[in-house]
Protein backbone atom coordinates (compact mmCIF):
# COMPACT_ATOMS: atom_id res chain seq x y z
CA UNK A 1 0.00 0.00 0.00
CA UNK A 2 2.52 2.46 0.50
CA UNK A 3 4.85 1.61 -2.28
CA UNK A 4 1.48 2.37 -4.51
CA UNK A 5 0.76 5.16 -2.72
CA UNK A 6 4.35 6.84 -3.51
CA UNK A 7 3.89 5.98 -7.14
CA UNK A 8 0.62 8.05 -7.24
CA UNK A 9 2.44 10.52 -5.20
CA UNK A 10 5.29 10.82 -7.47
CA UNK A 11 2.91 10.90 -10.43
CA UNK A 12 0.79 13.53 -9.45
CA UNK A 13 3.29 15.87 -8.47
CA UNK A 14 4.83 15.32 -11.88
CA UNK A 15 2.23 16.57 -13.70
CA UNK A 16 0.99 19.44 -11.13
CA UNK A 17 4.12 20.76 -9.74
CA UNK A 18 4.61 21.93 -6.14
CA UNK A 19 1.99 24.08 -6.63
CA UNK A 20 -1.12 21.65 -4.58
CA UNK A 21 1.92 21.52 -1.94
CA UNK A 22 1.43 25.39 -1.20
CA UNK A 23 -0.25 27.42 1.21
CA UNK A 24 -3.87 28.27 1.00
CA UNK A 25 -3.84 32.24 0.12
CA UNK A 26 -5.15 34.54 3.08
CA UNK A 27 -8.65 35.75 3.13
CA UNK A 28 -9.46 38.60 0.54
CA UNK A 29 -11.53 40.44 3.17
CA UNK A 30 -12.72 39.94 6.64
CA UNK A 31 -14.93 37.72 7.78
CA UNK A 32 -17.85 38.59 10.19
CA UNK A 33 -18.15 36.88 13.66
CA UNK A 34 -20.44 33.89 13.46
CA UNK A 35 -23.71 34.35 15.31
CA UNK A 36 -25.16 30.85 16.64
CA UNK A 37 -24.54 27.54 15.55
CA UNK A 38 -25.42 26.66 11.83
CA UNK A 39 -26.34 23.29 11.06
CA UNK A 40 -25.93 21.59 7.88
CA UNK A 41 -26.88 17.93 6.99
CA UNK A 42 -24.81 16.65 3.96
CA UNK A 43 -26.65 13.63 1.99
CA UNK A 44 -26.49 12.53 -1.46
CA UNK A 45 -28.48 10.30 -3.57
CA UNK A 46 -26.31 7.61 -3.84
CA UNK A 47 -23.35 5.95 -2.16
CA UNK A 48 -19.61 6.75 -4.23
CA UNK A 49 -20.07 10.50 -4.53
CA UNK A 50 -17.51 11.53 -1.67
CA UNK A 51 -19.89 12.65 0.57
CA UNK A 52 -17.91 11.60 3.38
CA UNK A 53 -14.79 13.01 2.20
CA UNK A 54 -16.43 16.08 1.27
CA UNK A 55 -18.06 16.93 4.73
CA UNK A 56 -14.54 16.63 6.44
CA UNK A 57 -12.51 18.28 4.29
CA UNK A 58 -15.55 21.08 4.31
CA UNK A 59 -14.91 21.36 8.43
CA UNK A 60 -11.62 21.48 8.10
CA UNK A 61 -12.10 24.18 5.80
CA UNK A 62 -14.49 25.99 8.16
CA UNK A 63 -11.53 25.90 11.06
CA UNK A 64 -9.12 27.08 9.42
CA UNK A 65 -10.83 30.50 9.15
CA UNK A 66 -11.62 30.53 12.67
CA UNK A 67 -14.82 28.42 13.17
CA UNK A 68 -15.50 26.37 15.60
CA UNK A 69 -17.02 23.08 14.23
CA UNK A 70 -18.76 19.77 15.41
CA UNK A 71 -18.49 16.49 12.50
CA UNK A 72 -20.98 13.97 13.37
CA UNK A 73 -20.63 10.63 11.56
CA UNK A 74 -24.18 9.79 11.08
CA UNK A 75 -23.81 7.52 8.50
CA UNK A 76 -24.03 4.93 11.00
CA UNK A 77 -23.86 1.70 8.53
CA UNK A 78 -20.81 2.81 6.32
CA UNK A 79 -19.24 5.38 9.27
CA UNK A 80 -15.67 5.71 7.47
CA UNK A 81 -15.18 10.03 8.53
CA UNK A 82 -12.15 8.26 11.07
CA UNK A 83 -10.65 6.44 8.33
CA UNK A 84 -10.35 9.26 6.02
CA UNK A 85 -8.21 11.18 9.08
CA UNK A 86 -6.25 8.50 9.95
CA UNK A 87 -8.17 8.21 13.26
CA UNK A 88 -8.75 5.22 15.50
CA UNK A 89 -11.56 5.52 17.67
CA UNK A 90 -11.07 4.55 21.11
CA UNK A 91 -14.98 4.42 21.43
CA UNK A 92 -18.22 5.82 19.81
CA UNK A 93 -21.77 6.77 20.02
CA UNK A 94 -22.34 2.54 20.66
CA UNK A 95 -20.12 2.97 23.61
CA UNK A 96 -22.06 5.62 24.69
CA UNK A 97 -25.36 3.84 24.88
CA UNK A 98 -24.36 1.04 26.38
CA UNK A 99 -22.88 3.05 29.33
CA UNK A 100 -19.58 2.38 28.88
CA UNK A 101 -18.22 6.12 28.45
CA UNK A 102 -19.67 9.48 28.25
CA UNK A 103 -20.11 11.34 25.08
CA UNK A 104 -17.24 13.17 26.43
CA UNK A 105 -15.26 10.45 26.12
CA UNK A 106 -16.52 9.63 22.56
CA UNK A 107 -15.94 12.74 20.59
CA UNK A 108 -12.60 12.94 19.00
CA UNK A 109 -10.20 15.81 18.08
CA UNK A 110 -9.69 16.02 14.15
CA UNK A 111 -7.51 17.01 11.95
CA UNK A 112 -7.78 21.03 11.99
CA UNK A 113 -8.98 20.97 15.47
CA UNK A 114 -12.38 20.14 14.48
CA UNK A 115 -14.33 17.64 16.94
CA UNK A 116 -15.29 14.65 15.46
CA UNK A 117 -18.49 12.56 17.12
CA UNK A 118 -17.76 8.62 15.29
CA UNK A 119 -20.71 6.58 14.33
CA UNK A 120 -21.70 3.59 16.19
CA UNK A 121 -21.36 0.58 14.03
CA UNK A 122 -24.77 -1.41 13.57
CA UNK A 123 -27.27 1.20 14.19
CA UNK A 124 -29.63 1.91 11.50
CA UNK A 125 -29.81 5.94 12.05
CA UNK A 126 -29.32 8.79 14.57
CA UNK A 127 -32.67 8.38 15.50
CA UNK A 128 -31.93 4.88 16.94
CA UNK A 129 -28.93 6.70 18.84
CA UNK A 130 -31.27 9.29 20.43
CA UNK A 131 -34.10 6.35 21.02
CA UNK A 132 -31.93 4.07 22.45
CA UNK A 133 -30.04 5.99 24.37
CA UNK A 134 -29.79 7.76 28.62
CA UNK A 135 -32.00 10.61 28.57
CA UNK A 136 -28.57 12.63 29.30
CA UNK A 137 -27.46 11.90 25.69
CA UNK A 138 -29.34 14.76 24.07
CA UNK A 139 -28.36 16.93 26.77
CA UNK A 140 -24.77 16.47 26.21
CA UNK A 141 -24.87 16.67 22.12
CA UNK A 142 -26.97 19.78 22.44
CA UNK A 143 -24.41 20.82 24.33
CA UNK A 144 -21.66 19.78 22.27
CA UNK A 145 -23.74 21.58 19.68
CA UNK A 146 -24.24 25.04 22.00
CA UNK A 147 -19.80 25.31 21.28
CA UNK A 148 -19.63 25.36 17.65
CA UNK A 149 -20.09 27.46 14.84
CA UNK A 150 -21.04 25.30 12.89
CA UNK A 151 -22.50 21.42 13.18
CA UNK A 152 -21.86 19.17 10.13
CA UNK A 153 -23.78 15.87 9.79
CA UNK A 154 -22.57 13.34 7.60
CA UNK A 155 -25.72 11.66 7.26
CA UNK A 156 -24.89 9.29 3.89
CA UNK A 157 -27.82 8.05 1.14
CA UNK A 158 -30.54 10.81 1.48
CA UNK A 159 -32.75 7.99 0.61
CA UNK A 160 -31.65 5.32 3.67
CA UNK A 161 -33.91 5.41 6.71
CA UNK A 162 -34.57 8.47 9.23
CA UNK A 163 -32.57 10.94 7.09
CA UNK A 164 -35.88 12.91 6.24
CA UNK A 165 -36.16 13.34 10.19
CA UNK A 166 -32.52 14.63 9.94
CA UNK A 167 -32.86 16.75 7.22
CA UNK A 168 -35.72 18.68 9.16
CA UNK A 169 -34.02 19.45 12.18
CA UNK A 170 -31.02 21.31 10.23
CA UNK A 171 -30.68 24.52 9.75
CA UNK A 172 -29.91 23.36 5.90
CA UNK A 173 -29.51 20.32 3.63
CA UNK A 174 -26.57 19.99 1.39
CA UNK A 175 -27.20 17.67 -1.41
CA UNK A 176 -24.26 16.30 -2.87
CA UNK A 177 -24.12 15.05 -6.20
CA UNK A 178 -21.27 14.23 -9.47
CA UNK A 179 -22.48 15.11 -12.82
CA UNK A 180 -22.52 11.20 -13.72
CA UNK A 181 -26.60 10.84 -14.75
CA UNK A 182 -27.33 8.22 -12.20
CA UNK A 183 -26.25 10.73 -9.66
CA UNK A 184 -28.06 13.46 -11.00
CA UNK A 185 -31.34 10.87 -11.57
CA UNK A 186 -30.62 9.95 -7.53
CA UNK A 187 -30.08 13.50 -6.45
CA UNK A 188 -33.17 14.43 -8.14
CA UNK A 189 -35.05 11.94 -6.37
CA UNK A 190 -33.72 12.97 -2.80
CA UNK A 191 -34.81 16.64 -3.28
CA UNK A 192 -38.44 15.42 -4.07
CA UNK A 193 -38.12 13.60 -1.22
CA UNK A 194 -37.18 16.56 1.24
CA UNK A 195 -39.45 18.56 -0.80
CA UNK A 196 -41.55 19.93 1.65
CA UNK A 197 -38.74 21.43 3.47
CA UNK A 198 -37.92 23.86 0.60
CA UNK A 199 -37.43 27.43 1.87
CA UNK A 200 -34.72 30.06 1.17
CA UNK A 201 -31.44 28.67 1.24
CA UNK A 202 -33.08 25.60 2.66
CA UNK A 203 -32.15 22.84 0.33
CA UNK A 204 -28.80 23.45 -1.37
CA UNK A 205 -26.65 21.45 -4.11
CA UNK A 206 -22.99 20.78 -4.74
CA UNK A 207 -21.72 19.58 -7.69
CA UNK A 208 -18.85 17.24 -6.86
CA UNK A 209 -16.03 15.84 -9.23
CA UNK A 210 -16.87 18.34 -11.78
CA UNK A 211 -14.63 18.29 -14.77
CA UNK A 212 -14.99 21.79 -15.20
CA UNK A 213 -17.20 24.90 -13.41
CA UNK A 214 -18.86 25.26 -16.89
CA UNK A 215 -19.95 21.36 -16.30
CA UNK A 216 -20.61 21.72 -12.42
CA UNK A 217 -22.81 24.97 -13.79
CA UNK A 218 -24.76 22.62 -16.04
CA UNK A 219 -25.14 20.50 -13.74
CA UNK A 220 -26.76 22.76 -11.02
CA UNK A 221 -28.95 24.69 -13.55
CA UNK A 222 -30.59 21.15 -14.92
CA UNK A 223 -30.94 20.46 -11.49
CA UNK A 224 -32.69 23.67 -10.11
CA UNK A 225 -34.77 24.21 -13.53
CA UNK A 226 -36.29 20.42 -12.98
CA UNK A 227 -36.82 20.42 -9.62
CA UNK A 228 -38.59 24.03 -9.68
CA UNK A 229 -40.85 22.46 -12.93
CA UNK A 230 -41.52 18.67 -11.91
CA UNK A 231 -41.49 19.52 -7.80
CA UNK A 232 -42.03 23.05 -7.29
CA UNK A 233 -39.37 22.96 -4.80
CA UNK A 234 -36.39 25.88 -5.29
CA UNK A 235 -32.79 24.48 -4.79
CA UNK A 236 -29.90 26.52 -4.47
CA UNK A 237 -26.62 25.77 -5.22
CA UNK A 238 -24.16 26.37 -3.29
CA UNK A 239 -20.66 25.61 -5.51
CA UNK A 240 -18.68 23.15 -6.48
CA UNK A 241 -15.92 21.11 -6.51
CA UNK A 242 -13.90 20.13 -9.45
CA UNK A 243 -11.90 16.47 -9.71
CA UNK A 244 -8.78 16.25 -8.76
CA UNK A 245 -5.96 13.26 -8.61
CA UNK A 246 -5.09 14.31 -5.36
CA UNK A 247 -8.24 13.81 -3.28
CA UNK A 248 -8.16 10.08 -4.17
CA UNK A 249 -4.15 10.57 -3.19
CA UNK A 250 -4.69 11.66 0.04
CA UNK A 251 -7.62 8.57 0.71
CA UNK A 252 -5.03 6.04 0.55
CA UNK A 253 -2.71 8.45 2.54
CA UNK A 254 -5.40 8.68 5.11
CA UNK A 255 -4.88 12.14 5.28
CA UNK A 256 -7.53 15.09 4.19
CA UNK A 257 -6.65 16.66 1.09
CA UNK A 258 -6.87 20.19 1.96
CA UNK A 259 -4.23 19.67 4.70
CA UNK A 260 -2.26 16.84 2.46
CA UNK A 261 -2.27 19.18 -0.95
CA UNK A 262 -3.61 22.32 0.22
CA UNK A 263 -3.02 24.28 -3.05
CA UNK A 264 -4.72 21.46 -5.25
CA UNK A 265 -7.86 22.19 -7.10
CA UNK A 266 -9.89 19.79 -5.05
CA UNK A 267 -8.63 22.23 -1.74
CA UNK A 268 -9.35 25.25 -3.31
CA UNK A 269 -12.75 24.09 -4.18
CA UNK A 270 -13.99 23.19 -0.53
CA UNK A 271 -12.23 26.32 0.98
CA UNK A 272 -14.87 28.71 -1.84
CA UNK A 273 -17.60 26.48 -0.32
CA UNK A 274 -16.72 27.59 3.19
CA UNK A 275 -16.10 30.60 2.62
CA UNK A 276 -19.36 31.05 0.55
CA UNK A 277 -20.80 29.48 3.57
CA UNK A 278 -19.42 31.82 6.30
CA UNK A 279 -19.93 35.13 4.12
CA UNK A 280 -24.18 34.08 3.30
CA UNK A 281 -25.98 36.85 5.90
CA UNK A 282 -27.47 34.58 8.54
CA UNK A 283 -30.13 36.28 10.62
CA UNK A 284 -30.38 35.24 14.13
CA UNK A 285 -32.25 31.72 14.13
CA UNK A 286 -35.54 31.20 16.73
CA UNK A 287 -35.22 27.29 15.23
CA UNK A 288 -33.96 24.77 18.39
CA UNK A 289 -30.64 23.82 18.02
CA UNK A 290 -30.27 20.27 16.18
CA UNK A 291 -30.32 18.04 18.38
CA UNK A 292 -32.96 19.22 20.45
CA UNK A 293 -35.10 19.31 17.33
CA UNK A 294 -34.34 15.79 16.41
CA UNK A 295 -35.46 14.55 19.91
CA UNK A 296 -38.43 16.07 19.37
CA UNK A 297 -39.19 14.43 16.23
CA UNK A 298 -38.34 11.18 17.53
CA UNK A 299 -41.01 11.89 20.67
CA UNK A 300 -43.53 12.80 17.97
CA UNK A 301 -42.82 10.02 15.93
CA UNK A 302 -42.97 7.27 19.10
CA UNK A 303 -46.38 8.62 19.93
CA UNK A 304 -48.10 8.55 16.64
CA UNK A 305 -47.25 5.00 16.32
Amino acid sequence: MSDQADGLRQLVQARSGATALAEPPEPCRSLEAPVGTRSLVLTSGKGGVGTSNLALNLAIALGEYGRRVVLVDADLGLANIDLLCGLAPSSDLGDVLAGDCSLADAVMAGPGEIRIVPGAHGMRTLLDVLGDGPARLVAELAELEAGADFLLVDAGSGLGPGIATLAAAAEQVVIVTTPEPTSVADAHAVIGRFRRLAGPSRLRTVINQAVSSAEASDVQSRLSASSRQFLGTVVTGLGHVRSDPHVPLAVRMRRPFVLAYPGSIASRGVRRLARDLIEEHQPRSLRPGFFSALAARWALSRVAR
